[in-house]
Formats: structure tokens, C-alpha cells, sequence
């Protein structure tokens, strides 16, 4: 099981590659019997190879830090898988998930992992969301588990992806006072999630759609 706190390391990922840079000596050209008395023939070595020049792994971009504040927490009890692209899509989607849960937990629109994680219609999606729990006067606190999460690739650079989140543990608050306004419901159904994943030009798999089914079957 994977347990993700205040903080996420998070990533898309993909493999870095080498650039190998070589150096070129100077060619012989001959000497014999043309040298001047007296003056060395001296040859100039050829520099020293330069070290190659590796570009920088994607999954060492410098990925936006969560921050859940002292009463909240995202569990993923999904293992990887050990395919490196299909274990970037599901860093990304954990990314996706903590950003959105971030900016409600702070009511804040400007937290970096938004822009980083979602763009498109899913961005949209996310400041409707954000706009009514801002409205009410309320956040959340407690804990949500993400399960099942199942990546399907549909071409190079696209792919899908389904999750549940457990609910159960959430509660909700007032922003302002942190006084609990609605307890956890212990008997909430889990919510299916399903959402496209795009790959940006800088190689961060990011949440373009998404739409949600409550107490779908796939989640029991």
C-alpha cells in the first residue's frame, strides 16, 4: 500500500536519455625532411573527451509540493506496477487527485499542482467544484482511499483511467473556525472515477476529462 501525506512525489515520468558529445583530433599531415632546425615540432594533443550530457528525467522535474494542512489525507492502496509509463499515469493521477483536494482543504485557486496536473475541461471541472465549496464556507478534513485504479494506453501519449474513492472517513468543516459541520458518513458508497490522460510537451501526464459515477458497482 502506498501512503501519501503532506506531500506528494509526484511525477510523470519518462526515461532519460544520454547525449554523447565527442571531441575531434587534428589529423597528421606529414612532416620529413621540410622541419626548420631548432624549432620543436611540437603536436597538440586532442582535448579530453567531454563527459556525456544526460537530459534531465522527467521524474526529477521539480514537482509542485501538497500541502493537506494538520486534519486531512489521501491513501492509495494501489501498488505500481513496475511499467514505467503506466506507473508515471498513476503518479500523475495521485498528483491529480492531491491538487484538487489541496486547493479545497486551503481554498485556494492559485496552488501550483492545479496548472501542473489538470488542464482542459478537467481544469473547468475542478474551479466549479472549488467555486461552490468556497461559496459555502466549508472545506473537509479526515481521510479518502483511492482504489482500483485500472490504466488503460490508447496511444502514445494518451491514455484512460478509471479509480474509486472511498469517502467514508470525510468530514466536512467550516473554513473559517474548523468547526465540523457534517460528520463522516461511515456508509457512503465509494465513487467511480473516470478520466483521459494527455501528456504534455514537458512529459507531465496530465488530467484533460473526467466524469464521476456514484455507488457504481465497479467500486463495491
Amino acid at each position: 500500500m502506498t501512503r501519501r501525506r503532506t506531500r506528494t512525489a509526484l511525477i510523470a515520468a519518462s526515461a532519460a536519455t544520454a547525449l554523447l558529445l565527442t571531441a575531434c583530433g587534428g589529423s597528421d599531415n606529414g612532416g620529413g625532411s621540410d622541419d626548420i632546425p631548432g624549432v620543436d615540432d611540437a603536436t597538440e594533443e586532442p582535448p579530453a573527451p567531454e563527459e556525456p550530457a544526460e537530459e534531465e528525467p522527467i521524474d526529477e522535474l521539480d514537482h509542485p509540493e501538497i500541502d493537506f494542512g494538520d486534519d486531512y489525507q489521501n491513501i492509495y492502496a494501489d501498488d505500481y506496477t513496475g511499467d514505467p509509463i503506466v506507473d508515471a499515469i498513476l503518479r500523475a493521477n495521485q498528483g491529480f487527485n492531491d491538487a484538487v483536494d489541496e486547493a479545497i482543504v486551503h481554498h485556494d485557486y492559485e496552488r501550483p499542482a492545479l496548472s501542473f496536473y489538470i488542464s482542459g475541461s478537467a481544469r473547468t471541472a475542478t474551479f466549479r467544484v472549488l467555486d461552490a465549496m468556497i461559496e459555502s464556507g466549508e472545506s473537509s478534513g479526515g481521510t479518502s482511499r483511492y482504489f482500483n485504479r485500472d490504466v488503460t494506453l490508447v496511444e502514445d501519449g494518451v491514455a484512460t483511467i478509471s479509480f474509486c474513492r472511498d469517502f467514508s472517513q470525510v468530514y466536512d468543516k467550516d473554513f473559517e473556525t474548523g468547526e465540523i459541520t457534517k460528520e463522516a458518513d461511515p456508509h457512503a458508497k465509494p465513487t467511480l472515477y473516470v478520466a483521459r490522460m494527455e501528456q504534455s510537451p514537458d512529459g507531465i501526464w496530465q488530467t484533460v476529462e473526467y466524469d464521476l459515477f456514484r455507488e457504481d458497482q465497479k467500486c463495491q
